[in-house]
């Protein structure tokens, strides 16, 4: 058996691979799968390139500004979450995008995904660097807390931490990513390997994405199951995460393949926002030899 870990940059991204994992999926591939979250784009963007994570998930902005800059991975497929699923909440005094002139808003971390998209959304509305981006790091699992604590007025999250905040009654949901103006055909979440990893165990990768694949259709297809698991996980009742997939299921990818026009509007808007200048070209990024046919 192959003990591997496998990377995730926050604490509720990973459930359909947990699932899988509980389900025997990557056993069946002769892996012992464990998952480790290290908070951050740009902090998991480093252990992949180091090779002290060999592979695993992050978002599509972060991972491109890395490999931009030389990073030692390449992204050899799709998360689930293919497109943009984030969701800018606030608090219910914030009614509109003045309202956040010098308030706190919570990202996962300074580089990280909603660090940008925050940034896109406060350049659309006119409020660049009129409000405090605070990177929350390993804080990030308390932010609904914070939210309830007045410590933070808005932030940028994905599901179900923004259903369950719902649910909570501590924010609103004021804009989504995936809305037209703003990211709706983007690739989002990407699976990278470590470039020597991908050299020395090329039928490990093809395993992990064999059995990720697998797990993503499972949950899929079994969705009371799935929210069961992920509502026992989280300390909520099913429906909640029943609302939280019926959000973001049409940006779901099953079968790990990549939107090659949707990562390279991921690439022009990191150069947009000023991440990189340099031009990035999504087939020399990208080596998908290894999804299941």
């Amino acid at each position: 058996m192959r003990h591997l870990t496998y990377g995730m940059p926050q604490d509720k991204g990973g459930t359909h691979i947990q699932m899988g994992v509980a389900k025997g999926f990557f056993r069946d591939e002769g892996l012992h799968l464990n998952v480790e979250v290290t908070y951050g784009g740009p902090e998991i963007a480093a252990k992949y390139s180091s090779g002290a994570l060999q592979i695993g998930e992050m978002g599509s902005p972060p991972a491109t500004t890395a490999l931009a800059r030389g990073a030692n991975f390449l992204i050899v497929g799709s998360g689930i979450r293919q497109r943009a699923l984030q969701y800018f909440v606030a608090r219910s005094d914030i009614r509109s995008w003045e309202d956040l002139a010098g308030k706190r808003i919570g990202v996962l971390s300074r580089g990280s995904c909603s660090y940008w998209f925050t940034q896109l959304l406060l350049r659309r509305h006119g409020m660049a660097d009129k409000a405090d981006i605070v990177g929350l790091g390993s804080d990030y699992p308390q932010v609904i807390d914070l939210v309830e604590r007045d410590e933070l007025q808005a932030a940028v999250l994905s599901e179900p931490t923004a259903s369950i905040g719902e649910h909570r009654k501590a924010f609103r949901i004021m804009q989504a990513l995936t809305e037209p103006e703003f990211c709706p055909g983007m690739q989002w979440s990407v699976i990278v390997a470590n470039r020597d990893f991908i050299a020395a165990e090329p039928g490990t990768v093809r395993a992990v994405l064999r059995a990720s694949t697998r797990s993503y259709e499972y949950a899929r297809d079994h969705p009371d199951e799935f929210a069961e698991f992920a509502g026992g996980r989280y300390g909520v009742e099913p429906s909640v995460v029943k609302r939280s997939v019926a959000r973001e299921a049409p940006g779901y990818r099953y079968d790990g393949a990549i939107d090659f026009d949707g990562l390279a509007l991921a690439i022009e808007m990191q150069r947009r926002l000023g991440a990189f200048d340099v031009p990035l070209d999504t087939g020399a990024i990208t080596d998908l030899r290894f999804l299941p046919q």
